[in-house]
């Protein structure tokens, strides 16, 4: 039963009729006596004026409704909202809940501060010494630089929690991530530490609700050890000299035995992650344990992550078509998955079969670790093409021993300009410190790589234009311009062994037979060599997007500036016809005008017969047309498949700064070294 309490504040008698009239209740206190329709046929009221009346003619309060707090009345508003009043077991005013409503939120934080309060003298912000690339190992190095590298950290240099790092470029591999991160933060002595600005979820409570000593791995951001009181002062000086050792070595001789391993769990995490998604797009799902573990870790042994993403995706379509036809159910179509990859290992091994590289698709990126490793570390953005049994690490990487020695010479004279001769053990010497874009300098007067042009080397099949055009790749990059040499007629490790071989003078045509590479490519970065970045895109490759990886990926802009790029064999870049090979060579121009850089290219052409010399009109007409110079490699014998018989080469100018010119120079071809060299020498 209602009990209702009216307080009438206007002075309309009429008004305050009806408003009386509106809220008067039977002596059931449960029904209404008139109807509002009754009422305003009574006094005359349309309905907008009975709806002013009952909101603003007077307040109704339910007295048998009072707030919990300060016990007032609570207000009625209409008869809709008195019978849902009716229903409320209590009542609490706004003034009250909003009180109550503050005091609750003061008290949160007060706990929250509190909390901190802990948090800061069980983590306090401590400082150590500064770290080098020497007191980390491999994993330390990479795993910092990969934390240290996101933009959040310049805001107050603590990390991003590991946790919401973006799908799209995760810190570490997922099924890797919690044991990188453990490792990384058990390390001894500390490399970093968690911060206790860290959000308040991070930190674990014991089971009274106090703080424990345990805090949740992937939700606490962390600060590096080091020297400086700003915080965001010690990641730069890491990062820089990480970025050296990196880019320009030599690495701590502990990486040396450290980074395969590293390079197999990538690898094998990235396997993994392509088989759990190749069988989601069949709708099925495996337990990927030590079994599929080791089924992979063995055909990762021998095959590189792109062949093994082959073996997955043909073993997952298989097992997807044993389950349509029926008589399995999903789980054992699954899991005969990772048979199919073993046996398909197994006699691909055993016949010794050429198998296809895949590709990273775009819906499995490399995590942060693994950009850093295999790109910014190891050089190899070529990494799906690469088995880990074949992947060498930089030249730069070893220790140029005894480079310092020999140094304090007093009856050395220095001479302006230097001419790259070998020295008695077959090193090339002095390569890099003549002037002019080649390592010959009668050859500088046809070939000046000048910024903003298109040079070409064309030649008959066999005549060793890819040959020279590295060897100039060579002596650029060790001059100290960034060069990137393109090609997809060489694979990474046999770039790597021409250019240990053409600095060392070591034929390593047969390395197994001869001599041990890794001790001539340590003789290699002893002679202060420096390589040229190269990759090896796919054939067919457009030319805009090979530049593309050659100027992002082999060379990041953060290096430096591109200065020479070297394109081997434009027309592997090109369609098989004269319109194909046009549009690659207009793209060749635009990028080194629009970049500002030295395109070198080299092109197939045929001459009339054997032993008969390229004239302009051999060349490809579009090449003709667009490169700024023109040189012809000439040995006499050579045509197509014939290796000639003589050792002598002509470098002979067919256009030179976009003028027909006829002069020639003569230079010994040391095909076994993989260099070219002045014939005096």
């Amino acid at each position: 039963m209602a009990q209702l309490e009216l307080e009438v504040l206007t002075d309309d008698a009429v008004e305050a009729a009806a408003f009386e009239a509106y809220w008067r209740l039977n002596e059931d206190g449960e029904t209404w006596a008139q109807t509002v329709t009754a009422i305003r046929a009574e006094y005359g009221l349309k309905p907008q004026q009975m709806t002013r009346i009952a909101q603003q003619a007077g307040t109704a309060y339910l007295a048998d409704l009072l707030c919990e707090s300060c016990e007032d009345p609570y207000p009625v508003s209409s008869r809709t909202d008195l019978t849902q009043a009716l229903r409320f077991p209590s009542w609490k005013c706004p003034s009250c809940h909003e009180r109550e409503v503050e005091e609750r939120a003061a008290r949160v934080m007060e706990q929250k501060a509190r909390r901190r309060s802990e948090i800061y003298e069980q983590y306090p912000i401590l400082n150590g010494p500064d770290l080098e690339p020497t007191d980390l190992t491999l994993f330390e190095a990479i795993a910092l630089h990969a934390l240290f590298s996101d933009p959040a950290v310049e805001d107050a240099g603590l990390t991003s929690p590991t946790d919401i790092w973006p799908k799209e470029c995760r810190w570490a591999p997922e099924q890797l991530r919690y044991n990188f991160e453990r490792g990384l933060l058990k390390a001894v002595p500390r490399r970093l530490k968690v911060h206790p600005d860290s959000h308040l979820d991070a930190f674990a409570l014991d089971d009274e609700g106090e703080l424990s000593d345990s805090f949740y791995l992937g939700r606490v951001s962390y600060y590096l050890m080091g020297q400086a009181n700003e915080l965001t002062d010690r990641h730069p000086r890491l990062l820089q000299a990480l970025n050296h050792t990196f880019r320009e070595g030599p690495w701590p001789s502990s990486w040396a035995g450290q980074w395969r391993n590293l390079w197999d769990e990538l690898v094998l995490a990235d396997a993994q992650d392509y088989l759990a998604m190749k069988l989601g797009e069949h709708h099925l799902e495996m337990n990927q344990g030590e079994g599929t573990r080791t089924a992979l870790q063995d055909a990762l042994s021998t095959f590189s992550l792109g062949q093994v993403f082959n073996f997955i995706y043909r073993a997952a379509k298989d097992s997807a078509a044993y389950y349509q036809r029926g008589g399995v159910n999903k789980r054992q179509a699954a899991n005969s998955t990772i048979g199919r990859i073993s046996a398909s290992a197994d006699r691909a091994r055993a016949n010794g079969w050429d198998v296809k590289p895949f590709g990273r698709p775009w819906n499995l990126p490399l995590s942060a670790i693994g950009e850093t490793f295999f790109s910014k570390v190891m050089w190899q953005p070529a990494m799906m093409q690469v088995a880990s049994r074949d992947a060498q690490v930089p030249l730069h990487a070893w220790p140029a021993e005894n480079a310092a020695e020999g140094t304090e010479d007093e009856g050395f004279e220095e001479v302006p300009h230097p001419v790259p001769g070998i020295d008695e053990e077959g090193t090339w010497i002095d390569l890099g410190k003549i002037p002019g874009a080649t390592p010959w300098p009668d050859v500088n007067d046809l070939l000046k790589l000048e910024p903003g042009t298109v040079t070409a080397i064309v030649s008959v099949p066999t005549a060793g234009r890819s040959t020279m055009a590295l060897n100039i790749a060579l002596h650029n990059a060790t001059a100290e311009r960034f060069t990137v040499f393109s090609t997809c007629e060489i694979n990474s490790d046999a770039i790597e062994r021409k250019l240990v071989s053409a600095t060392c003078g070591a034929d390593l045509r047969y390395p197994a037979d001869t001599v041990d590479f890794d001790s001539v490519r340590r003789r290699a970065s002893e002679s202060s060599v420096r390589v040229p970045g190269w990759h090896t895109p796919t054939i067919g490759l457009p030319l805009e997007q090979v530049f593309r990886e050659a100027a992002t990926t082999v060379i990041p802009p953060q290096r430096g500036r591109l200065a020479l790029w070297v394109v081997d064999t434009i027309q592997s870049y090109s369609e098989l016809d004269e319109e194909g090979l046009a549009l690659s060579m207009d793209v060749a121009r635009r990028i080194a005008e629009e970049h500002n850089l030295a395109v070198l290219i080299t092109a197939r052409a045929l001459s009339e017969g054997p032993d008969k010399p390229l004239e302009l009109h051999h060349v490809p007409t579009s090449i003709a047309r667009s490169a700024d110079t023109i040189v012809e490699l000439h040995r006499d014998g050579v045509y197509w498949t014939s290796l000639p018989d003589a050792d002598s080469a002509t470098v002979r100018a067919l256009k030179v700064g976009g003028k027909q010119c006829k002069e020639s120079v003569s230079l010994n071809f040391e095909a076994s070294f993989c260099r070219f060299v002045r014939t005096d020498t």
